[in-house]
């Protein structure tokens, strides 16, 4: 049994993580810009969520499925764009379209990944979504929009936080650059 295997909850998770991701990558996907505030935010609202135990009800035809932007899914849920995934495990994204794809839920591929829109396109077989920052340079969005269509991305997910680029202490303390920068 490997360590995912026994991984139970998301902490579980994060210290497998930790031990195999080097820590400028670890901490550039587990932190947040600035003073970290909206990121502990998001931590304790998920902490809220719980779900209520129904007792007594009949179970045989259950069903999780839904139906997001006209697209069946399995669960009501998407995996979110996460910048250079790639970076924490070669080909991270295409591994994760793969994994989206086969448990029926939307994957999102970020503008910031590692992998291409071309590369994910190759290596799925169902349409995916495509994060798109709003950025000053007309010609390359629409290069964006040409290629994300050209893959026959099924979603356009527009995110309109990139005016100003955060701040993100821990990689500035860790040195992270991209490309990386290489040192003796």
């Amino acid at each position: 049994m490997s360590a995912l295997d026994r991984a139970l909850t998301i902490e579980d998770l994060k210290r497998i993580a930790r031990r195999r991701v080097p820590k400028q990558f670890f901490d550039y996907i587990d932190s947040g810009a600035y003073t970290e505030g909206t990121y502990r935010a998001n931590e304790d609202d998920f902490r809220k969520i719980t779900f209520r135990q129904r007792v007594a009800v009949n179970l045989e035809n259950r069903n999780l499925g839904s139906t997001i932007l006209g697209q069946p899914v399995s669960l009501p849920i998407a995996i979110a764009p996460v910048g250079s995934t790639g970076m924490t495990d070669a080909d991270g994204e295409i591994k994760a379209a793969r994994a989206a794809e086969k448990f029926g839920v939307p994957f999102t591929l970020s503008t910031m990944g590692i992998c291409s829109i071309e590369d994910i396109a190759e290596n799925t077989t169902k349409p995916f979504w495509f994060q798109l920052y709003v950025m000053r340079d007309r010609d390359f969005i629409y290069r964006l929009i040409d290629r994300a269509k050209a893959a026959k991305c099924s979603a356009l997910v527009l995110t309109m936080d990139l005016q100003i680029l955060g701040q993100r202490h821990k990689d500035l303390r860790n040195g992270l650059t991209a490309p990386p920068k290489f040192t003796p």
